[in-house]
């Protein structure tokens, strides 16, 4: 019934606060439990957010009947596992994203949670935001008429320092991306929502700092996986497209899209200082962009509130492990870039 509560569990509190947030101000549910690897880390969330159950082990999450839905927020290593079990249990699973170590992983999730009719939903986050919701309704409105091109970069520095102790994140069994893992993810699926598929990359990842200290010890780690990366792409319909993410660049922290077409342009910034997006576009051949009104949006706000609904409704979460899935065919297209040195082709 739709008046019934709606219960959850949070699985892996890093990340997995801001689910716990998200559920916490949807109308009907209830998030009876949460999980980390610590006891102290779980007994702190639970504090914090009022919160009566932890679990040091996700399967005891998993293991209770009255649970519906489950937030996967770990590493990325243990995804696939944890939400086959999820599946298996009878649970609708919301994943963080990537939602894979590679596309293989990806289809295995995309297929069992279609074979178990639960609803199913990567955690692409930006979609629900409302210049970013804009864009894509003036986008298939045809504001800019023929898109011709696109830029993209994602730049922050919450690794650029050395002393930043060696963590899961520089590990490929673990993590399998870096900077493209943390950031670049998000704008494959935002550009794809807005302007379609992706028809072949070449891409040049750069690991900016080698080793980290061990965060037990002085010793020193290698880092395995890429602090930087840039890339082209040719999208559909012959869209060409710059990308350009970095987790080491000081003085940025902000996300800057520019979509160029027949008719016009649009321009996306999101600034982590003030936490706010922003729209601005212009039409015509001279002229200035200018500022974009966002209308309020009816409706889920939030990757928590879409989910929620989706079950309540019975209809696919949108995006759905579908797009974890060709998010991460095109990640790992851009692997196979840097690794051969060339231009590779999704089919």
């Amino acid at each position: 019934m739709a008046s019934d509560p709606l219960r959850v569990g949070v699985i892996g509190l890093g990340f997995g606060q801001y689910h716990v947030r998200g559920y916490q101000a949807c109308p009907g549910v209830v998030v009876e439990t949460i999980c980390s690897r610590t006891a102290a880390t779980a007994q702190r969330v639970a504090k914090d957010y009022g919160i009566a159950e932890t679990q040091t082990d996700y399967r005891a999450v998993l293991d209770r009947g009255d649970i519906d839905a489950v937030s996967i927020c770990t590493p990325v290593n243990l995804h696939r596992q944890m939400v086959m079990e999820a599946l298996e249990a009878g649970k609708h699973v919301l994943c963080e994203k990537p939602l894979g170590l590679n596309a293989g992983e990806a289809k295995d999730m995309l297929e069992s949670a279609r074979r178990s009719g639960k609803v199913h939903m990567t955690n692409f986050g930006w979609r629900f935001n409302g210049p970013a919701f804009r864009m894509k309704s003036l986008l298939d409105e045809g504001y800019i008429g023929r898109v011709y091109h696109l830029n993209a970069r994602y730049m922050m520095g919450y690794r650029a320092s050395p002393r930043k102790a060696h963590s899961w994140r520089e590990r490929r069994l673990e993590a399998g991306l870096g900077a493209m893992g943390d950031l670049g993810v998000h704008l494959i699926d935002m550009t794809r929502w807005w302007a379609g598929e992706f028809e072949r990359v070449c891409a040049l990842m750069h690991t900016l700092i080698p080793e980290r200290r061990a965060p037990d010890s002085s010793a020193m780690r290698e880092s395995e996986l890429e602090d930087a990366c840039a890339f082209l792409a040719q999208m559909q319909g012959g869209v060409q497209a710059v990308f350009h993410v970095s987790r080491c660049a000081l003085y940025t922290d902000f996300i800057h899209i520019d979509i160029h077409g027949s008719d016009g342009a649009l321009h996306f910034q999101f600034v982590r200082d003030t936490m706010q997006a922003s729209l601005k576009g212009g039409q015509g051949l001279r002229g200035n962009l200018q500022p974009l009104s966002v209308p309020s949006r009816q409706g889920a706000l939030s990757p928590q509130r879409h989910f929620v609904e989706a079950i309540r409704s019975g209809v696919e979460a949108d995006p759905s492990f579908h797009e974890g899935y060709c998010v991460q065919q095109v990640a790992d297209a851009i692997t196979t870039s840097e690794e051969q040195q060339t231009w590779v082709s999704l089919s």
